[in-house]
This record gives C-alpha cells, sequence and structure tokens, in this order.
C-alpha cells in the first residue's frame, strides 16, 4: 500500500512538474514561431538565435552541478543548523557567481575579439547580453535546486511556466519593434529576471541571516562530481548547434536549428521525471530506505522517449507544421527531425543514469574522468569531420531558401556522430551504474573473508 502511495506521489509530482514544464514549453516554442516567421528574424538571424541559446547553455555548464549540488544539500537539511548552513552557501555561491560573470564579460571582450565573425554576429551587444543571461540562467538554476530540494514543486513548477509565458511576450515585442536576434536574447533575459524574483519569494522564509561556517573543501569535494556531470549532458546536447554555426555557410545553417528546437522540446518535456526522482534519492540515501523512484523515471522516460521518436518516424513534419506554420522555408529540414530525435533518446536516458549516481554520491572521480574522456572524443569527432564536410558542401551553390542535398546529408553525418557519442555516453552510465549495484550487493561477509584469506 505504503509502495502504491509513494508512486502515485511520484506521478502527482512528476505530472505537475511536467504539466509546468509544457506550459511553460508551449511558450518557448510558440518564441520560435515568432522569431522564425516573415515578420520575425531572417533565416542567418533566426540562426544566430538559436545557437545564441545552446551558447547560453554551454556558459551556465555550472547551472546543472549548482541545481544539483543544492537540490541535494536542501534535501539533506533537516536541522536548523544545516538550514543555516545552506542559506550561508547560497549567499557566497551567488556572489561568487557575479563575480566571475564580471570577469567573463572583460576576458571576452578583450580575449576573444574574433568571435564575432566566427559566430556571424551582427550587433556588438549580443555576447555580452548573452553572457548576462548566462548568469541570470546560473541564478535561476541555484534557487530551483532550493526548490527541488525541499520538494516544493508546486513552486518549481510555476518558474517554468512563468519564464516561458514573459519569455515569448517580450520577444513578440521585440520582434515587433523590428529587433533580430539580440531582441530575441533580451526577451530571454526577461523570462529569467522575472523567474529568478518569483523562486526567491518561494524561498524567502529561510534563515538568511545565519552566519554558519562552511567547509568548502568538503563542499567543493561533492560539488566537483556535480558539475561534471550534468555538464557533460549540456556539452553533449548543445556543441552540434554551435559547431554547425561555427563550420557551415550562414545561408544554411537555419535548416539545421529546426531540428535542434523540437529536440529542445522534447528534452524540457521528459525531464521533469529527472528533477522529481533527484531528492527522493538523496533523502531514501540518508535514510537508508528504498525508492522506486529511479525505476519510475527510467521507465517513464523510455516509453514516452520511444513514443516520441516513433510519432516523428511517421509524421517528421508534424512539429515544423506546428512552431514554422508561418515560414514553411523551415519545413524542409523534415529529414533532419526523426534521425535528431532518435539520436536524442540515448541522451535522456542516460541523463536518468548519471542523475540517480549523483543523488548517490556514486560519481567518483574515476567516473568524472570516463565522462570527460568521452566528451571530449565527441568533440574530436565533429571537429575532425569539418574539413571533409565544407568539401562536399562548397562544390554546389547555397541557396538559403532551398535545403541543398549536400548540407542534407552533411548535417545527416552531424547527427549520426551525436547519436554514436549518446549511445556511448549511455552504456558507459549503464556500466558505471551497474558497478555501482553489484558493489552494494556484496554481502558483508564475502568481504570479510577476503580480508581473511
Amino acid at each position: 500500500m505504503a509502495e502504491r502511495e509513494s508512486k502515485l506521489a511520484f506521478l502527482r509530482q512528476s505530472g505537475w512538474i511536467a504539466v509546468a514544464t509544457v506550459l511553460g514549453g508551449v511558450f518557448l516554442t510558440a518564441v520560435h514561431v515568432v522569431a522564425s516567421s516573415q515578420a520575425g528574424m531572417s533565416e542567418a538571424e533566426y540562426s544566430v538565435f538559436v545557437t545564441l541559446l545552446r551558447v547560453q547553455l554551454l556558459i551556465s555548464i555550472p547551472a546543472a552541478g549548482l541545481q544539483a549540488m543544492f537540490a541535494r544539500q536542501t534535501a539533506a537539511a533537516t536541522s536548523p543548523v544545516e538550514k543555516a548552513r545552506l542559506t550561508a552557501t547560497l549567499r557566497r555561491v551567488i556572489t561568487a557567481i557575479i563575480v566571475l560573470w564580471i570577469a567573463s564579460l572583460l576576458v571576452t571582450q578583450l580575449g576573444f575579439p574574433n568571435l564575432y565573425h566566427r559566430l556571424n554576429l551582427t550587433n556588438p551587444v549580443a555576447i555580452p547580453l548573452t553572457l548576462t543571461v548566462g548568469l541570470g540562467f546560473i541564478l535561476l538554476s541555484v534557487l530551483r535546486g532550493v526548490l527541488t530540494g525541499r520538494q516544493n514543486f508546486w513552486g518549481l513548477g510555476w518558474t517554468f511556466t512563468v519564464d516561458g509565458v514573459v519569455r515569448f511576450g517580450a520577444v513578440a515585442l521585440a520582434m515587433k519593434l523590428g529587433h533580430q536576434a539580440t531582441g530575441g536574447m533580451a526577451g530571454v533575459l526577461a523570462g529569467s529576471v522575472i523567474s529568478i524574483a518569483l523562486a526567491a519569494w518561494w524561498v524567502r522564509e529561510l534563515p538568511w541571516r545565519g552566519r554558519e561556517p562552511i567547509d568548502w573543501p568538503v563542499w567543493l569535494k561533492r560539488a566537483l562530481p556535480l558539475a561534471l556531470g550534468p555538464g557533460v549532458m549540456v556539452f553533449m546536447f548543445s556543441a552540434d548547434v554551435l559547431f554547425v554555426q561555427i563550420t557551415f555557410a550562414k545561408g544554411q545553417t537555419h535548416f539545421y536549428m529546426p531540428a535542434a528546437t523540437v529536440g529542445m522540446a522534447l528534452f524540457m518535456f521528459l525531464t521533469p521525471m529527472a528533477m522529481v526522482m533527484f531528492p527522493k534519492l538523496v533523502r531514501s540515501n540518508i535514510e537508508g530506505s528504498g525508492s522506486q523512484a529511479l525505476q519510475h523515471a527510467l521507465v517513464g522516460t523510455a516509453i514516452l522517449g520511444a513514443l516520441a521518436v516513433l510519432t516523428l518516424f511517421l509524421a517528421p513534419k508534424l512539429p515544423l507544421w506546428v512552431l514554422y506554420y508561418k515560414n514553411p522555408i523551415y519545413w524542409q529540414s523534415d529529414q533532419l527531425v526523426s534521425w535528431y530525435i532518435a539520436a536524442l533518446y540515448p541522451l535522456l536516458l542516460a541523463n536518468i543514469l548519471i542523475g540517480n549516481l549523483l543523488a548517490k554520491e556514486k560519481l567518483g572521480a574515476a567516473s568524472c574522468a570516463a565522462l570527460l574522456l568521452l566528451a571530449a572524443g565527441y568533440a574530436a569527432l565533429l571537429w575532425g569531420q569539418s574539413d571533409a564536410l565544407l568539401k562536399t558542401t562548397t562544390q554546389t551553390t547555397m541557396d538559403s531558401h532551398q535545403f541543398a542535398p549536400a548540407t542534407q546529408a552533411a548535417f545527416q553525418q552531424i547527427i549520426k556522430t551525436f547519436g554514436a557519442s549518446n549511445l556511448a555516453l549511455l552504456a558507459l552510465s549503464a556500466a558505471l551504474s551497474w558497478r555501482v549495484k553489484t558493489e552494494k550487493t556484496i554481502p558483508p561477509h564475502s568481504l570479510s573473508a577476503e580480508e581473511e584469506h
């Protein structure tokens, strides 16, 4: 009976997060409708906009780790002293984030003057604005981590919904005023600012005046895996878009972005199960009790993800008709959509398994090193084939309104690399999970017997 109630509670909570994420996702998706319309951005500027969104994710790679770290620390904070230590850590981490953000602005402006040219940017404000959006996302993720750890899924869900609604309204206004990709990023920033204010209100009753000392070496030792694990996920999910924008002619890059956007929508729809799973596993690990959260999240993600893959293989143009009904140019990307979602599917499953390892503090130095090596291998595979891909695409005349067969073949090759790397990541995360499971199930007397020998 208790197990059934636990399952129902998990489904109810993940269901609300899914609903809130879908509501927010509908408006986030609608951003692309207005941005890609004929009254919105040009094709080249839309490609820049999607790329800047992924650059923002790469900038905010620490966000995923910090969110997981604060979710775990909050879930474990049951005494007044631990709660005071939590808020003291929050204050200092937020201060450090702001200092690093200012430093990154200076370094980017002075040390990478060619970055604007490489990303085909036309507005010099784009990079500082994207860095600011990255800061906002990191701060928002920290607060979302606290909400997750407190299992305040009601407040957490509203931060997703409000972010989407405000972003859509701000981007629509920017398009009406004639702004392009930079105006779109300003709309993204507006959504983050309002969501930060809402999340801060939800955690206002924490003991913010506490002055508990922090053991930073211990905290950083526990935080490093939580930064690397989700950071690898973000990199695997974003590197292909950045590679396409940097490598290919701007007259064709916009045909890759619809597939990446559909992938982002699916990712947002399925990750709520991992969000609900994480604090439950943290708490069960601390209390030494069992939890079916991993099983529920893994089975749910596997089934829903498989249905999405099957649906998009049967009707690949369906999401493009919805997203880009005002601009049929992007419908030509239908040949990429189904394969992109299939390539993304292993990453969704790996995200659940790695989240489980992080919640149980089982992602050690060797495991982190293996994840980093895999991510580096993926980057090397992408970069290593850039010359060959460019050679095939530069031999044909490119028209920004026509998806050239040569470019389509090149993009499919990138998606194959993306999929193969995600399969390798899933295999690695499954192997790490199996190793932890077998270590856990070794009877104590077996270890004693080995020691006696």
